[in-house]
């Protein structure tokens, strides 16, 4: 019996030294680069243009808008936006780039690497990853003839607000910053307790060591498309998560072919580890906020916007929840005429 007792015990001691190994394992960000090369020149043309470039070794696609009224030889201010979590180019991001091109700017939405149609380890949710992929967002914009480069804006929505602000903080070639519907406090709703985040590390760690053997990734869905999945679910499902189902399940306004309803194991770590409010003291050019006051991100919002100093503005939708901001027409267009002639107020245009 005593021999039973000390192999059991043994046996614990070994579980529980994997357990913290795998935890440990799981607190390191897996952040891959490609090694593509493009060599693609591109005419560029009034109206939308599909465009590629590199983000550390993996292609990027994107839509390039550019005015309808461009003429050659011009100069036109510019504007990188940058999709919610998981977003693409189809979705919401592109409403907006295709309707602030209609007010002169030259507009660029991109997936994000493993998103969409973009190269990358795929669904691999890292902000600082993706602030790389605004970054040289940003840098093919500057290259472009047409673009302005003294009047190139920032703009993110949802947690894609805070990836923007990030890469914005780094960047003085940046005038101002817009954030749409922002969703900040993703690390914080994630990893609610010590005990929530220390099981994230180890299932990340599990996933990553799962991924070195196999070659496999563990793929979780992300949004619920039944109550009945969100009353089965293991983990806590938050209330942006539930109103993600209004807009990305089958049916949904934003459930294009695009668009897939899962991200990596391996996301969490990167998720928790992210804040915007570590870094937005720094973030000191002029910021356009919209928000709408039945938004569940919205308290978050509120909370950045009254942290910042500097110059800011803010439109507050009535009756608008986080999602509505995403696609309907009655918000969407007060939104664009508030960014337009807000931007215009930098440049110093007077609309």
């Amino acid at each position: 019996m005593k021999k039973i007792l000390k192999i059991s015990g043994y046996v614990v001691a070994g579980i529980f030294l994997l357990l913290v190994i795998l935890n440990i394992y799981g607190r390191f960000h897996y952040d891959p680069s490609g090694s593509s090369l493009i060599d693609q020149e591109y005419v560029i043309k009034p109206g939308k243009n599909e465009i590629e470039y590199l983000s550390n070794g993996d292609k990027i696609s994107a839509f390039l808008f550019i005015p309808e009224d461009y003429r050659e030889g011009e100069k036109r201010p510019a504007i990188v936006i940058t999709p919610p979590h998981s977003g693409v180019k189809e979705q919401t991001a592109g409403i907006y780039a295709e309707k602030l091109s209609e007010k002169g700017f030259i507009t660029l939405v991109f997936d994000p690497r493993g998103f969409g149609e973009s190269e990358g380890h795929p669904l691999l949710l890292s902000s600082y990853r993706q602030a790389e992929d605004v970054k040289n967002s940003i840098d093919f914009i500057m290259k472009l003839s047409g673009a302005d480069k003294d009047n190139i804006f920032n703009m993110g929505m949802c947690a894609g607000s805070g990836v923007s602000a990030y890469e914005t903080i780094s960047d003085s070639r940046i005038k101002a910053q817009v954030m749409v519907s922002p969703y900040l406090t993703g690390s914080e709703n994630v990893g609610q307790s010590f005990l929530q985040r220390n099981l994230f590390y180890t299932m990340v760690g599990i996933g990553k060591f799962n991924y070195v053997i196999t070659g496999n990734d563990i793929i979780p869905q992300m949004v619920p498309e039944t109550m009945e999945e969100v009353e089965q679910s293991v983990v806590p499902v938050t209330p942006i998560v539930l109103g993600m189902m209004e807009y990305y399940i089958p049916g949904a306004p934003g459930n294009v072919p695009t668009w897939k309803n899962g991200a990596s194991i391996m996301s969490f770590t990167p998720v928790m580890d992210f804040s915007i409010y570590d870094y937005v003291d720094d973030l000191e050019v002029p910021l356009y906020m919209v928000y709408g006051t039945e938004a569940v991100s919205k308290d978050g919002a509120i909370r950045l916007y009254d942290r910042l100093t500097g110059s800011k503005e803010r439109l507050v939708l009535e009756n608008a929840g986080h999602f509505d901001i995403y696609y309907k027409p009655e918000f969407v267009d007060p939104a664009v005429d508030g960014i337009a002639e807000f931007l215009n107020k930098q440049i110093g245009v007077e609309e």
